[in-house]
């Protein structure tokens, strides 16, 4: 995996992660939209027809899509409205799709009594396939992105050729932002063992970041060494270990990982050397202090 693909297929895990209800079809549309172009009709409720149980229509593979986005999946409200949306799609629809698209936002797979339904309702419609789509099949699509769709979506990637460009000036930029923030108190900064990547369930996309910033990360070592208050370092690593601490039990670890580049860089997306810079950062702050968990024994 290169570098562009690490940082786009992280930031799409990330905004799958985070969307939920309506926000989980405006994802699904914007993916699709991008994907197909007008060869995918996205449906949005008019008036009191609603939307007549269509959440998206591919025109050229006749599938018709129903979007379920909950924050959580429960048996006495999804058996229902599953079977609703696809009894209505059919009603509706049924000349026009051989396929009945099922997206949601489960991560861990469907739970069984939904399987179960899935196959009882394509044993019961003879000539209409029934898939279900999560995060793995909406993957497959976003990698038919184009370069131009990936810019528009999450702005620009770093490069091999930022890589090559960075500066010292560049990472000045980010740890000065940093070094700005409060921080409670000095803690020295200690050094993290290896398999911090593997400890952390971290993906390849991920891990695919931290490989690239690890490559700059000595112009961190050169900042500090230039830089004339000789505490900011430390009181970086406190930073970053405050931050994380707030983060850890309330995210997965990919989606810290989002929130760290967030709180490093801002919220801008920025230039492909300002992105490297931020990645340069965390990985030098992931390899030598107490953001993420530390490694055991067997995997240092």
């Amino acid at each position: 995996m290169n570098l562009q693909q690490a940082f786009y297929e992280h930031k799409f895990e990330i905004a799958f992660l985070r969307a939920r209800g309506d926000a989980f079809q405006d994802f699904f549309e914007r993916l699709m939209g991008f994907a197909y172009k007008a060869d995918f009709m996205a449906c949005r409720p008019w008036g009191n027809r609603g939307d007549r149980k269509n959440d998206g229509f591919l025109r050229s593979e006749r599938r018709l899509f129903q979007v379920y986005a909950p924050n959580e999946m429960k048996e006495s409200v999804a058996i229902p409205k599953i079977r609703e949306d696809f009894e209505g799609a059919r009603i509706h629809w049924g000349v026009y799709f051989d396929e009945w698209v099922f997206v949601h936002n489960g991560t861990d797979g469907l739970p069984p009594h939904v399987q179960k339904l899935i196959l009882e309702l394509e044993k019961a419609n003879t000539g209409i396939k029934l898939e279900t789509w999560g995060l793995e099949e909406l993957r497959l699509v976003f990698r038919r992105l184009s370069t131009d769709d990936l810019q528009l979506w999450f702005g620009f990637a770093p490069t091999d050729e930022a890589r090559a460009r960075l500066g010292f000036r560049d990472i000045q930029v980010v740890l000065e932002r940093i070094g700005e923030q409060a921080v409670p108190f000095v803690q020295p900064v200690r050094d993290v063992p290896m398999g911090k990547i593997k400890a952390n369930a971290l993906s390849e996309s991920v891990a695919a970041l931290l490989k690239a910033g690890m490559a700059k990360a000595p112009l961190v070592d050169e900042f500090y060494s230039r830089w004339h208050d000789a505490t900011l370092g430390e009181r970086i690593a406190q930073s970053f270990r405050t931050k994380y601490e707030s983060l850890r039990g309330r995210f997965s670890p990919n989606e810290i990982f989002a929130e760290l580049q967030v709180w490093v860089g801002g919220d801008d997306q920025g230039t492909p050397e300002h992105q490297l810079a931020v990645l340069a950062v965390m990985a030098y702050y992931f390899e030598s202090c107490d953001i993420f968990e530390e490694a055991r024994g067997d995997e240092s």
